[in-house]
């Protein structure tokens, strides 16, 4: 405003000002005093363009995807210039998990991680990843799921701007007292599952879901209430090794997020600001963010592995057949929840999920 308004004074008015002898004040002079004016306001345009981007996370503070996120955010604020300004809030500050969605979108803040499967009925081809046996890893996985899920983000989150996806490395049983080789080994079982996917598996496989916290998870074992747990290898991170010893070594799910951003904070950015975000929001940064929480998890089987009082084990291949055959009737159903909220047939994205997972080495090997 004051910007536009000098300039149109300087360039459009013809101003003479006189001193009190009455002497008009000369054209260099007036030339003088339009330069100083317009040279006064552009710190003020240029602090006009800056602004703050405040990312919600729902995961702790020493959660690895955390110190992921904030050399993202250095890196993000380097490249605009120092213009864009990031504050990263772990732990719920701002909002419960299962609103993330929400407060993106609605501008509570900039950026949010979202975990779909909190509301999988919301973002039913999304929960498609979560069905069994299709990551073999969760690096790569993420920068397949990202570049899939820009072509379906459309139907399920359009009202936002999808930037970066996270997820854990495949995650397994892990059990108080019991190996799971076969898929009937979990009937009669008391299981807390990871997510939607995994409850459903075990309903179908005649198990019972246990609904509680994570922190939960080890006073449950020892108490018995729990027989085990579906979860990634970090079992360390929820102080549940001393109370679940058995470990089945195949990658048999994931759960992943997507981060959302408000689309009208997008789009007041400016055009410089815009290369910076689109820059960072894309598969190759999904595939580096997920690398710390990939590192840590390795790092917890291989741990697993090497203490005395624990069993890793693996399965033969009759066993994983027997597996596959079980998962099937979960993917129809989750084809049929596409349909139901998209009206179209959900086996037509998991196709293309499976295709973009085998581009970048990331899907499950039978």
């Amino acid at each position: 405003g004051l910007l536009s308004s000098i300039d149109k004074q300087c360039l459009e008015q013809k101003v003479e000002l006189t001193n009190p002898a009455g002497e008009t004040m000369t054209k260099r002079i007036r030339q003088f005093l339009c330069t100083i004016g317009v040279g006064l306001t552009l710190p003020m345009a240029a602090h006009a363009a800056d602004t703050t981007m405040k990312i919600s996370l729902w995961v702790p503070p020493a959660h690895p995807i955390v110190a992921d996120l904030n050399d993202w955010a250095k890196s993000l604020e380097e490249a605009s210039g120092g213009t864009i300004h990031t504050q990263v809030y772990p732990a719920q500050q701002l909002g419960r998990a299962a609103d993330h969605y929400d407060m993106a979108r609605d501008g509570i803040v900039e950026l949010a991680m979202v975990a779909p499967g909190y509301t999988p009925s919301r973002f039913p081809i999304w929960t498609l990843l979560e069905l069994p046996f299709s990551f073999s890893n969760s690096t790569t996985g993420a920068r397949a799921v990202h570049e899939w899920y820009l072509n379906h983000a459309p139907r399920e989150a359009a009202d936002t701007k999808i930037c970066l996806v996270s997820m854990h490395h495949p995650g397994v049983f892990h059990m108080r007292e019991h190996q799971i080789k076969e898929p009937s080994d979990v009937a009669g079982k008391k299981i807390r599952p990871a997510g939607p996917g995994m409850a459903q598996f075990v309903t179908a496989l005649g198990g019972s879901n246990v609904q509680a916290a994570l922190p939960e998870v080890r006073q449950l074992a020892e108490r018995g209430v729990v027989d085990g747990t579906t979860f990634a290898w970090d079992i360390f991170v929820i102080g549940a090794d001393p109370a679940l010893k058995f470990h089945l070594d195949e990658p048999m799910y994931v759960t992943s997020q997507f981060y959302a951003m408000n689309q009208n904070f997008y789009d007041s950015l400016t055009p410089e600001q815009k290369s910076a975000v689109d820059s960072h929001c894309t598969p190759e940064w999904s595939e580096r963010i997920a690398g710390g929480w990939a590192a840590q998890e390795i790092a917890a089987r291989e741990k697993l592995k090497s203490l005395p009082d624990h069993t890793v084990y693996k399965l033969s291949n009759e066993q994983r057949a027997a597996w596959h055959e079980a998962a099937k009737p979960l993917a129809s159903a989750a084809y049929e929840s596409v349909k139901k909220r998209h009206g179209i047939d959900g086996s037509g994205p998991h196709e293309e999920l499976r295709e973009t997972l085998k581009k970048y080495n990331a899907h499950y090997v039978e």
